[in-house]
């Protein structure tokens, strides 16, 4: 069993979870059961991924502005891998830590450095601006799977992936 993972996790804009309590950069947070799980996450350890674009997974980062921590878990920890699905390693632990809350700027720059499959992930979750729309654009501009993930799911464009045409500029 590992003893620690870093990774991310979601909130809501004021920096609240989904049963309204609010966590503060620096601090730690304990579970008041030992006997983490998945399900009813109230109590029974928080919910973090190792990825960041999957924890948009769990969180309406498409339609509603969030905050995203870099965070430390700890204590007793448990992992489910749902990569069936294309999600991978979210966690359960007994003990979190936020790190530290990152920018939009911080988290779209990310993205702009990763790999075609997690920018895809991450644009079919969370709502780009037009001005970060066209960074995405420019910088993958030689990928028609990237360019169709962002005419689908930013601009609304249901048939990008049924033309079977590249996006030309």
């Amino acid at each position: 069993m590992k003893k620690e993972v870093i990774g991310y996790k979601c909130f809501n804009k004021d920096h609240t979870n989904r049963y309204g309590m609010e966590f503060i950069e620096g601090r730690t947070y304990t579970s008041s059961s030992s006997h983490v799980s998945f399900g009813n996450n109230n109590k029974s350890g928080y919910h973090m991924c190792k990825n960041l674009e999957d924890t948009f997974r769990f969180f309406p980062a498409g339609t509603e502005d969030i905050s995203v921590a870099k965070v430390t878990g700890s204590g007793n920890i448990i992992v489910r891998d749902d990569e069936y699905n294309g999600f991978y390693d979210m966690y359960s632990v007994e003990k979190i830590h936020i790190d530290r809350f990152l920018t939009r700027e911080e988290i779209i720059y990310y993205f702009l450095n990763k790999d075609v499959l997690r920018v895809c992930r991450f644009i079919q979750l969370f709502k780009l601006t037009d001005k970060e729309i066209g960074l995405f654009m420019n910088a993958f501009s030689s990928s028609s799977t990237v360019i169709n993930y962002i005419l689908y799911y930013q601009l609304g464009d249901k048939e990008a992936f049924n033309r079977g045409k590249v996006y030309k500029r």
